[in-house]
């Protein structure tokens, strides 16, 4: 019942900002409500992401091309034109809002998680959007591990990097996967983070 209220929610405030909203203002109320680092809801962040990756991504939702209850409702009915305006406006906030919370990592070992980083993701990964892929660094914890497993699983076809992703996500265990995730999760994007203003 919860879930179907949430949902009637998103689809309407959906409807109300597409008809009543800048893109400004329906990324910053629309988007970032969910997507940034004052949230506890599990989303990834995504402010300062590269604007290609930001389009795929909700380009495959609004198209239903990855099934997600929610995304796939809030993205309906947005021309190519928006979604394009939105990943824009998305890459150009600041990459320092993108830090989360750092987590407590009881089971992990981070510098093994540090090493594996560097010998198969780093090339890719930076800390910066020059890497080919979106940046990981100061990412949530849960959502890193989701996405690495993700790679290890057949639901993520419409990624193009998904053949290249498998050759390096495949061989990493449950414990390797934790390790990687929280040694990320512990780097710091910029010298001084939001959330310790």
């Amino acid at each position: 019942m919860h879930s179907l209220i949430l949902i009637i929610g998103v689809f309407c405030l959906n409807v109300y900002a597409q008809n009543n909203s800048s893109i400004p203002k329906i990324v910053e109320t629309h988007c970032m409500s969910c997507h940034s680092n004052y949230t506890i809801i599990d989303s990834p962040l995504m402010a300062g992401q590269k604007k290609d990756f930001i389009a795929f991504e909700l380009f495959n939702f609004r198209d239903k091309l990855r099934v997600h209850e929610i995304m796939n409702q809030v993205m309906e009915g947005y021309t190519d034109r928006e979604v394009k305006e939105m990943a824009v406006y998305i890459s150009k906030l600041s990459l320092c809002e993108a830090q989360a919370q750092v987590d407590e990592h009881p089971n992990a070992n981070v510098e093994k998680g540090k090493e594996i980083f560097q010998g198969s993701c780093f090339a890719c990964h930076q800390k910066d959007t020059f890497g080919i892929g979106p940046v990981l660094h100061g990412q949530k914890t849960w959502y890193i591990e989701y996405a690495i497993k993700s790679f290890q699983s057949s639901w993520h076809k419409p990624r193009p990097s998904r053949l290249n992703m498998k050759n390096h996500t495949d061989m990493l265990s449950e414990q390797d996967i934790k390790d990687v995730a929280a040694y990320l999760n512990e780097q710091k994007l910029c010298e001084i983070s939001p959330l310790y203003y």
